[in-house]
Order: structure tokens, then C-alpha cells, then sequence
């Protein structure tokens, strides 16, 4: 029974630690709300990819290698960039949104859906601290002491459901609500997710200029 709760407890912190919107929401909306549910689905899949794999990392010891600011300030650089081309190409879009419902549109390639959820989720390494929190909680709630291998395993494999199953959530209810989205609406709503794109670019600049400055003092 102590692991049913170990792994309904990460299942909610993945589904909540979910909910604060970031790229790879806005990129399973865009997909969702022009009906590519597919693709939405595998920006979510590659997303989750990217955070397990910083779940390995926070619960099985290796995250002091992020903590290292040259590392950290390289990852913020590169989301900034994706974020600021991402940003530049949704709003380019908007001005025809008409044409993002063709099948051979670029947001129903699954393969390109899958590097871009991947590649924005991995240019977040302070996901790591979402885990170690988690882990923290689980602790202190008396559900993993000690927290062994098979624990985690099972911690992170309840947190990435949680994590996917908002994603996708999001998804169903946004394709759901399509037909009834005029295109001259659908216009606005891809031009303000180009500006929420460029808006979280500028966090991640903020956070790689601040690593790299604070490297450059310290040296």
C-alpha cells in the first residue's frame, strides 16, 4: 500500500508541477487547437522524455553536474534560442492560420513534434528541482525511508504519467474546442502564444546571463 501512495503522490506533483505554462504547453496547444492531436501528443512524449531523464539524474546522485554555472548558463542560452525561433515562427504563422490546418502543414510532423517537446524540456535543467522536491516530500510523508532503487523507479514513473497526462489533457480539450474557434480568433490566440514564446525566452536569458556573469565574478 506505501507504494500505491508513493506513486499516486508523484502522479500528482507530475500532473500540478505541469500546469504552469511553459513552452511545450504552448507547442501541444498550437498542435492541439489545429486538430494535430498526434503531434501534440508526441511534443508531450518527447517533453516527458526530457524530464525523466532529469529525474535519473536528481534521484540517482548526479545532479551536482547541473549546479556547475558554465553548464547552467549554457542550457538557459539554448533555450532562449529555441524559444526566441519558436516564438519568431508562430507569430510569422498567425498572420495565415488557415493554411496550419493542411495535413502537410509542419505542426503535424510527429518526428519535429517529438524534438521540439524534447529539446524544450531538456533546456530546463531546474525541472531537476521539481524531482528532488518531490523526493523531499515523499520523505517527509514517511513513503520512502529509505528510498531505494525500486522506489524511485517508481516515483518517476508515476511523476512522467502526471506530467503527460496534463499535457494531453490540454490537448483533448483544446482540439475539442477547435471547431468552434472562428479563424480570425484563432489568428489572436497563435499571436499571443508567439508573444507568451518571446516573454519566456527573456527568463531564460535572465537565467543564463546571470550564471554566466556570476561564473565570470567568481573566476
Amino acid at each position: 500500500m506505501e507504494r500505491l501512495y508513493l506513486f499516486l503522490l508523484a502522479l500528482a506533483i507530475g500532473f500540478f508541477a505541469a500546469i504552469p505554462v511553459g513552452g511545450s504547453q504552448i507547442e501541444v496547444a498550437k498542435r492541439a487547437l489545429h486538430g494535430h492531436l498526434r503531434a501534440a501528443a508526441a511534443v508531450t512524449l518527447g517533453s516527458v522524455s526530457s524530464d525523466v531523464l532529469y529525474g535519473f539524474i536528481a534521484l540517482f546522485g548526479l545532479a551536482p553536474l547541473l549546479q556547475l554555472p558554465g553548464v547552467m548558463a549554457g542550457f538557459n542560452a539554448l533555450g532562449a534560442v529555441l524559444l526566441c525561433g519558436l516564438a519568431y515562427w508562430t507569430i510569422r504563422q498567425s498572420r495565415r492560420p488557415q493554411e496550419l490546418r493542411l495535413e502537410n502543414s509542419t505542426l503535424n510532423d510527429k518526428r519535429w513534434a517529438y524534438v521540439t517537446g524534447f529539446s524544450l524540456a531538456v533546456s530546463n535543467p531546474p525541472m531537476i528541482l521539481s524531482w528532488l522536491y518531490g523526493a523531499t516530500l515523499a520523505r517527509h510523508l514517511g513513503l520512502a525511508n529509505p528510498f531505494s532503487g525500486s522506489q524511485k523507479m517508481l516515483f518517476i514513473a508515476g511523476g512522467a504519467l502526471g506530467l503527460a497526462g496534463y499535457q494531453l489533457l490540454l490537448a483533448l480539450i483544446l482540439k475539442r474546442m477547435q471547431h468552434f474557434i472562428p479563424t480570425k480568433v484563432l489568428r489572436r490566440i497563435y499571436f499571443w502564444l508567439g508573444i507568451a514564446l518571446f516573454l519566456l525566452s527573456f527568463f531564460f536569458i535572465y537565467n543564463a546571463q546571470r550564471f554566466f556573469f556570476g561564473q565570470a565574478g567568481g573566476g
